[in-house]
């Protein structure tokens, strides 16, 4: 039996529909979503900080390690395509507070893990969560915002920039403030994605409500495996992969690698959040009234130029902020663009499904960049430069290349007024 949230279909959640026409009246809900984005940033960043003290602390080899740091991203991969249909069938509210409850939950079971398996279960349980919130705020967003959706998006990635900007260094301060403790930062950021979930189970709006999914025949299947919409998601692949590998083991390969003090670190990688501030906003409000796939083609080159730039060479503390900061710029501008192409070459009954393709295409590649990372890398990261070529370089510049040559169509069937 559904769920009250969706029991009234007509009450469909679209920008057309006259409540997402008065945008001070939910100024409240976007405010409670963002502070829940902030968290959710959080959530991600303790296993990269406090990667080297548990590693020691698990006995964990590097790769092992490196993988524990991305394997969240396969629960988000595995749940992404049907999280269109539980955001559907919850409800907005509902989903938004259940999924916000099961990867703070996840975050808590990380910080208790007495063992390998137990880790990978709170990771796992992390990435699920988040798969389904990501689908719900995206839906909302590409909804209220129809006709800006690319700068609609890089405002989500600047709030996620912020998140993880001042990110690492409340996780270091909360490692301080427990005592040096690598446990402790797990179980207060999980506290306060539970205390954030249930905020949003009971102050969201039950009427906000997710479009329901119905049934296609195969003919209006088509559109999936357009030129245009395979060529976004191979991007999308590749941009996943090249950022959780940084996100993931930045600070570890800095500090392993190249000496940097875990505060020295902590500032490059909260550069790189800034970066995709810079990224966001800017160049979505550009390729909004440009042409998007070219700039997203011609973004990918550069962005793997610059991830090549960062890891080819040892690092100060002064480059790792620099290169940080530019790679930021172009993980942040590729990312919400992906997202603003997906919708466009959907039809509008099908957007929550092309996001969500998107969505698990992107923590495909997440999920296993740990690994590969360290594997191109080698165990002491000695083999960086080669690393660097095959890691960044080679695939931005493959991706880039197939996006500026196969033909772009928008959906046939977009919201009205587009």
């Amino acid at each position: 039996m559904q769920s009250a949230d969706s029991d009234v279909r007509n009450e469909a959640f679209r920008a057309t529909d006259t409540s997402f026409s008065k945008i001070p009246a939910l100024l409240p809900v976007i405010a409670l979503m963002a502070i829940t984005y902030v968290f959710y940033g959080w959530d991600r960043l303790v296993m990269p900080v406090e990667l080297v003290e548990l590693r020691k602390a698990l006995n964990l080899d590097q790769r092992t390690a490196g993988l524990m740091a991305s394997i969240f991203t396969l629960g988000i991969a595995v749940l992404s395509l049907p999280a269109g249909l539980l955001v559907s069938r919850l409800g907005l509210r509902r989903a938004l507070g259940f999924s916000t409850l099961l990867f703070s939950a996840g975050t808590l079971l990380s910080g208790i893990a007495s063992n390998i398996q137990t880790l990978l279960i709170g990771r796992l349980a992390t990435g699920a969560g988040e798969s389904v919130f990501s689908i719900a705020l995206f839906m909302f967003i590409v909804a209220l915002f129809p006709r800006w959706r690319g700068t609609a998006i890089g405002g989500a990635t600047t709030i996620f920039g912020l998140s993880m900007f001042v990110g690492p260094r409340v996780v270091l301060f909360l490692q301080h403030l427990g005592g040096g403790d690598w446990r402790f930062p797990f179980k207060l950021m999980g506290m306060f994605g539970v205390v954030a979930g249930f905020c949003l189970l009971f102050l969201v709006p039950r009427r906000l409500q997710a479009d329901p999914l119905e049934t296609a025949t195969e003919k209006e299947w088509s559109w999936l495996f357009t030129p245009g919409l395979l060529s976004t998601y191979g991007l999308a692949v590749v941009n996943g992969l090249c950022c959780y590998a940084y996100m993931s083991l930045f600070q570890t390969y800095g500090r392993i690698g190249h000496h940097l003090t875990p505060e020295q670190a902590s500032v490059a990688f909260g550069c790189f959040g800034i970066g995709n501030i810079l990224g966001g906003i800017p160049i979505g409000l550009l390729l909004d009234r440009t042409d998007r796939r070219a700039g997203v083609g011609i973004l990918s080159v550069l962005t793997g130029v610059a991830g090549a730039v960062l890891f080819l060479w040892s690092l100060h503390p002064l480059s790792a902020i620099i290169l940080s900061l530019i790679y930021g710029i172009g993980v942040g501008g590729v990312y919400g663009n992906c997202y603003a192409l997906s919708r466009e070459q959907a039809p509008a009954a099908r957007a929550s499904l092309a996001i969500g393709v998107l969505l698990t295409v992107y923590y495909i590649g997440a999920s296993v960049s740990g690994y590969i990372f360290v594997a191109v890398m080698g165990d002491d990261f000695s083999s960086h430069m080669r690393g660097a070529v095959l890691m960044f370089l080679a695939p931005y510049l493959l991706a880039g290349l197939v996006m500026l040559l196969v033909r772009y169509r928008a959906g046939e069937t977009d919201l009205a007024g587009d």
